[in-house]
């Protein structure tokens, strides 16, 4: 057990926003910290940190807590472990805890049974390089005439399996860790004649680790010449070890990541250890198996830059451009670099001083439009047909950036380059944009009916043109004053509904996810953010008042105290109905109160309709000519009067054309 004042010095040396940062890329935004949620696949930041309520809060999948939450969820740990991390962390003593019973061993988790053998096999592979005659003749040497010094392999806690029969499983089992639990690691196999022996002998030993460095399999590279077995071994997957989410040395790398906010990526073990020995800390590697969504995840959560370094011959360069087509949709800001023929990272840096290596990958890092320019260019020659190709499938790869300005920037290199005029790219470039959003069905950001319903208000609110800003502090102001008051909610449950109590700040944050509304003023946008924060542990109403009454912000505070102090105005009901617009006497009846709240996100999202309407004409006239996208654009035209309908009988509102 832990003890209380122990605890209580954890948490109070935690600081929130260095716990989340070892596993997310953070970015500053004002008091908070914004970044990726690891919890759901989150492709614009969505999860919030608070370094002045020591919490992370993220808006989609409603995920928060503190740094200890973080971790128990982040990691699947419990939260004793997570509280011996924190502790790690920040060198705080915690006394070692007894030895385990039989008993207790016995009811440790599959997961638990397994982490600990692999962190048993790896202290007896160490032990067998250094402390054996075999080890320090055989693997510790191969290791050296690798040129890895005795700081790199005891840094990677590289290691060795002597080349007995099972030597090593014989060992495990003495020690009392079960015969399934070897099999499931793939430290042990069984032969056709039930023998079992050890998988990894007459290997030197590669750890892998995940991200928080435990140890979760192991890669075994042979050291006599064979051409019957295979050079390297790697663990099987298990409960433990999922290939497609782990990188080989991330958890050495992921500091010199943030440090460097970029990461090379390379193909080997071996690539990973010298350019790390060689001072390039911020280096992982993807263990010769092609590149997969769950490791561009993670690399996503330290760096939003990639420098691909791969070997220059043939197959180097398509596993390149193949990883090019998968990491520029994720959001990468992506650079190559490709090493003279007949090199790969691990024997180039060892032809070169420490400087000279360095010098040479940002020298000869190149952005993906130019590399793929420059070889597509020598395939396709002065042939006019091959070269309108490669333009086309340059502009296909500039289309996959999501960001505007970004993707404009690679438009005018890309005309710059191939001497066309920008106009002719851009047009391309609309068509390639128009069609993937045909294809994948993408609908604007006001794409369905909303998954839960009310039933219909009885005023008609009239919009205007300018509108837009009333109704967004509106909803604000209904968040602040009432966000914690209960609503009844239409909810669909398989084919039949269902009324549902429901607090108002949790519909209208529901409502705006299922739609990616944001507001458009930043000041209201970052009230509704820091509101999550205080919402999720506020104990009523009026704390939240209090709050945001004595914000550090003054121009928040200047915001939203008028609202608190001056009473609610009285409208009659005659007023009402002559004019049909909101009153505020509507929030004196629970009834009127839910009307207004869902009477308020209709009309938003009617105003961002007819926005996304002059968007839609506006595309529409620069492309006259082209009848391929008059066509998407219309049927995009139809779903926007589609939906303004629905919402107009929604809101008993007449919209005009």
């Amino acid at each position: 057990m832990i003890s209380k004042q122990t605890i209580d010095e954890i948490l109070l040396a935690s600081k929130i926003e260095d716990v989340v940062g070892d596993f997310v890329a953070l970015k500053k935004r004002g008091q908070n910290w914004v970044g990726l949620c690891p919890f759901h696949d989150d492709k614009n930041p969505s999860m919030y940190v608070s370094p002045r309520l020591g919490i992370f809060k993220c808006f989609v999948c409603d995920s928060g807590g503190n740094a200890v939450h973080f971790l128990m969820e982040h990691e699947k740990i419990s939260y004793p472990e997570a509280l011996r991390y924190l502790a790690k962390k920040y060198n705080i003593h915690i006394e070692e805890e007894e030895a385990k019973t039989d008993e207790e061993l016995a009811q440790q988790s599959e997961n638990e049974s397994l982490f600990a053998l692999n962190n048993y096999a790896e202290k007896y592979f160490i032990d067998q390089l250094f402390n054996t005659e075999d080890g320090r003749n055989i693997a510790l040497s191969y290791f050296k005439e690798r040129g890895f010094k005795e700081s790199t392999i005891e840094r990677f806690k590289l290691g060795y399996n002597p080349d007995g029969w099972d030597h090593f499983t014989q060992d495990a089992l003495k020690n009392g860790y079960q015969m399934k639990h070897l099999l499931k690691t793939g430290l042990t196999k069984k032969t056709e004649s039930d023998k079992y022996f050890d998988f990894y002998r007459g290997r030197v030993i590669f750890p892998i680790h995940n991200h928080l460095g435990k140890t979760v399999g192991f890669g075994g590279r042979i050291l006599k010449k064979d051409d019957k077995t295979a050079k390297y071994f790697n663990s099987p997957e298990s409960e433990i070890y999922h290939k497609s989410n782990i990188l080989y040395g991330f958890y050495y790398a992921k500091k010199a990541i943030r440090t460097k906010d970029n990461v090379y990526l390379v193909e080997g073990y071996t690539d990973v250890l010298s350019l790390f020995q060689a001072g390039i800390e911020n280096v992982v590697a993807s263990s010769g198996t092609a590149l997969t969504e769950g490791q561009i995840k993670i690399i996503l959560s330290q760096t939003q830059n990639i420098t691909v370094l791969y070997d220059g011959d043939k197959a180097g360069i398509k596993a390149a451009l193949r990883g090019i087509d998968l990491l520029i949709p994720a959001g990468l800001n992506v650079k190559v670099v490709l090493l003279p023929e007949g090199e790969d990272p691990d024997s180039f840096s060892k032809k070169h001083r420490d400087s000279e290596l360095l010098e040479y990958l940002e020298e000869n890092s190149v952005n993906f439009l130019l590399f793929k320019a420059q070889l597509l260019s020598k395939e396709a020659g002065k042939d006019p047909v091959k070269r309108a190709e490669m333009v086309t499938e340059i502009v296909n790869n500039i289309a996959e950036i999501r960001d505007n300005i970004t993707r404009s920037f690679y438009i005018k290199e890309c005309a710059s380059l191939f001497n066309l005029e920008e106009e002719i790219l851009n047009v391309q470039l609309r068509k390639v944009v128009w069609k993937k959003m045909h294809q994948k069905e993408k609908e604007p950001s006001i794409q369905s009916t909303p998954s839960t319903t009310q039933s219909l208000p009885q005023k008609k609110p009239q919009f205007t043109e300018n509108q837009l800003n009333i109704i967004e502090k509106n909803i604000i102001l209904l968040i602040l004053k009432y966000g914690m008051y209960q609503i009844n909610v239409e909810q669909t449950i398989y084919e039949g509904t269902q009324i549902v109590p429901m607090r108002i700040d949790q519909y209208i944050f529901d409502e705006f996810h299922e739609e990616e509304i944001q507001f458009s003023q930043s000041i209201l946008q970052e009230i509704y953010e820091e509101y999550a924060f205080i919402a999720s542990h506020a104990k009523d109403q009026d704390e939240i008042k209090r709050y945001f009454s004595q914000h550090e912000n003054k121009e928040i505070q200047q915001f939203v105290i008028p609202y608190f102090l001056n009473p609610d105005p009285e409208f009659s009901q005659e007023w009402e109905k002559r004019f049909e617009v909101f009153t505020y006497n509507s929030l004196n009846n629970i009834e009127k109160l839910n009307a207004e709240i869902v009477d308020h996100i209709n009309m938003f999202k009617l105003r961002i309709l007819e926005n996304y309407k002059k968007l839609l004409l506006k595309e529409l006239q620069e492309n006259k000519d082209d009848e391929e996208i008059i066509s998407i654009i219309l049927k995009k035209f139809t779903v926007v009067e589609q939906r303004r309908n629905e919402l107009a009988i929604l809101l008993r509102a007449v919209i005009t054309k």
